[in-house]
This record gives C-alpha cells, sequence and structure tokens, in this order.
C-alpha cells in the first residue's frame, strides 16, 4: 500500500498526538520530546516533511491552508503568542482596510520581535486578558484586534473605517475600543479616539462620518441623528436613514455601493428611498464621490433641501436615536 504524504507509520504516540491536534504541524523541540529520534527527524525532512517556518515542521503534503498558517505563526512565536492586527480583525469579519498578506502575532514583552517570511510578530507590553481560542488557534481579543488593525492601517480613511465597521457590525463596543485604547500604548491615540467617537455617534461609514463632519460647519442646520430608527403611524418601522433632521423630517442617504450593498440588493437600496418620501418625508441623496469631489455643493443642496423642508407642513413621522450619549458616557 502506498503511504500518504504525511504517513505517521512507526511514530511514537507523544508525537503523533501533537501532530493530530495541531493540524500536521509540530515544532523540532515537540517531535524531539515527543519521541522522535534527531536521524528520523533529519530522514523525514528529507523526503516526507519539510520546514514551513524556521523550527516549524508540516508533515502533511501541500500548500497550509488558513488554520494551518495560523497554527504555524503561533508555533514559530513562542509561548504566550496570540494572533492578532489586521490577521485576527479579518476573522471576526472586518472587511474594511486592505488586505494584509502577512499573519500577524502578538508575543509578551520579553519575547523577540521579528519577521519570517510570511508571519510578523509584534512585542507587546499589554498583556493580553481575553484570547479567543478557536480551530487550534488563540487571537486577541475583538476589541484589541480591531483597535490593532486600525492602528497599523496605511491611511487615516482606513482607520476609521475599520473602527466603524467593527462598531456597525456589532462586533465590538464603543466602550470596549475605548478601554483598549485606554490601557494600550499612546501612539495614533487621538486619530483613533476620533475614529470611536465617530461609531459611537451613529456612523455607518466612513462617508456618513465625512458627510457629519462637513454638516456639522453649516451653522444653520441642525446636529443631525445618525442611523436613527423611523416609525410612521400604522405602518411601523421604516427604513433608517444615515443622517436624519428630525425638526423637518428629513433624510439624507448616502448611496455607497462598497458600503451599503451589491448587486439587487444595491437596487433594492436606492429604491427604498421611495418608501421614506411616500410618508412625507423629505429625502436627499448624496453619493461618497460627489461628496469627495465638490463637498461644499453638496452641503450647499443639502441646506436648500432642508429650507424646503422646514416650509411644509412636518408629517408624523417619528425618530429614536440608535445610540444615546448615556450609552456611551465616557467617550
Amino acid at each position: 500500500m502506498e503511504r500518504s504524504a504525511d504517513s505517521a507509520a512507526g511514530m511514537p504516540k507523544g508525537a503523533a498526538h501533537i501532530l493530530r491536534t495541531q493540524h500536521h504541524l509540530a515544532t523540532r523541540a515537540q517531535l524531539l520530546n515527543g519521541g522522535v529520534t534527531s536521524a528520523a527527524l533529519a530522514w523525514r525532512l528529507g523526503r516526507q516533511w519539510r520546514y514551513v517556518l524556521p523550527g516549524v515542521v508540516c508533515t502533511k503534503a501541500g500548500d497550509l491552508d488558513e488554520t494551518q498558517r495560523g497554527v504555524a505563526a503561533l508555533l514559530f512565536a513562542g509561548p504566550g503568542a496570540v494572533l492578532g492586527g489586521p490577521t485576527a480583525a479579518r476573522y471576526f469579519g472586518i472587511r474594511s482596510g486592505p488586505v494584509d498578506p502577512l499573519v500577524h502575532v502578538l508575543v509578551p514583552a520579553r519575547q523577540a520581535a521579528r519577521r519570517a517570511r510570511w508571519v510578523q510578530v509584534h512585542r507587546s507590553a499589554v498583556p493580553e486578558t481575553a484570547p479567543v481560542s478557536a480551530g487550534g488557534r488563540r487571537w486577541a481579543s475583538k476589541a484589541r484586534a480591531i483597535l490593532d488593525a486600525a492602528r497599523w492601517a496605511p491611511t487615516d480613511r482606513d482607520r476609521r473605517a475599520i473602527v466603524i465597521e467593527g462598531v456597525q457590525r456589532r462586533l465590538v463596543t464603543p466602550e470596549a475600543l475605548a478601554h483598549e485604547l485606554d490601557r494600550g500604548t499612546r501612539r495614533g491615540s487621538r486619530a483613533l479616539r476620533a475614529a470611536i467617537e465617530e461609531a459611537a455617534a451613529g456612523s455607518w461609514s466612513v462617508p456618513e462620518a465625512d458627510l457629519a463632519r462637513l454638516l456639522a460647519a453649516v451653522a444653520e442646520l441642525p446636529e443631525p441623528m445618525l442611523n436613527p430608527e423611523l416609525t410612521a403611524p400604522g405602518v411601523g418601522r421604516l427604513i433608517s436613514p444615515d443622517l436624519w433632521f428630525d425638526d423637518v423630517a428629513m433624510a439624507v442617504m448616502v448611496h455607497s455601493r462598497q458600503h451599503h450593498a451589491l448587486g439587487e440588493d444595491w437596487v433594492d437600496t436606492v429604491e427604498l428611498d421611495g418608501e421614506l418620501a411616500s410618508h412625507g418625508v423629505a429625502v436627499i441623496g448624496v453619493t461618497p464621490t460627489g461628496l469627495k469631489r465638490n463637498p461644499a455643493r453638496v452641503s450647499a443642496r443639502i441646506l436648500r433641501s432642508y429650507r424646503t423642508a422646514a416650509a411644509r407642513p412636518r408629517p408624523p413621522v417619528s425618530a429614536k436615536p440608535r445610540w444615546s450619549t448615556r450609552e456611551h458616557p465616557h467617550l
């Protein structure tokens, strides 16, 4: 019978158990401690096994899958290591920011920061108090992963997008992010705190936050609610607008394929503006491209629409803030 490339025939029980629990991966030291002799290890490395990282052996042929890459990175990094930063944030569901091909690992400060092939090891003086274990891997907490991913992002826009997505998708609360920020390094903390405040205010995307910043400078406009819950008599809940001027019942919708929907869902998103209009709500559509190219024209159009809406009777649509300041007293 032909033996597979990860055959464990004749392997000591200790080493075999390690490889089963670590997805066909082990450090050289683990294999030797598990009963594999130096001679046997050298023989297999020349034929069936291979080093995938310094000191880390894979006993299965083929490319490493995502799980194996994570396990191998942790074995390379050493005791106390957790997957962190953009690697962990992406595992938890964050899709904002550029895709990072590296596997990022956090280790205690007593260990060395280093780079090997596709693994980047970061030293941290801040202990990970709530690691998440899954699939033979250990991850930094959601708050720490999202915050580090934002801190290491290449642009301020990426940083804001990562934080806002984390809060908007209920992966983490603004309080958890603020707590993690307070106990970590001060590097980049001002920009991160501003992003947390935008997320806590209710922004669901960077374009929405940019628009809220822009309109805050227009003295005649009151402060809008961000993504409030709307209801109408006899109907119940309506769709949630991106920005809402409650005194005149005016909605501003930021139509972005990237941040709101794709395919048929995108068509539904745009057409649902008509639902609000059918209840007497004044609806103004804005695109991220228009906002970026000519913000003055966008703010002037919204101000004109606000004045027009103020001149008509207000429809009986009620709004409830999605976030309250009492939920986030220390942000």
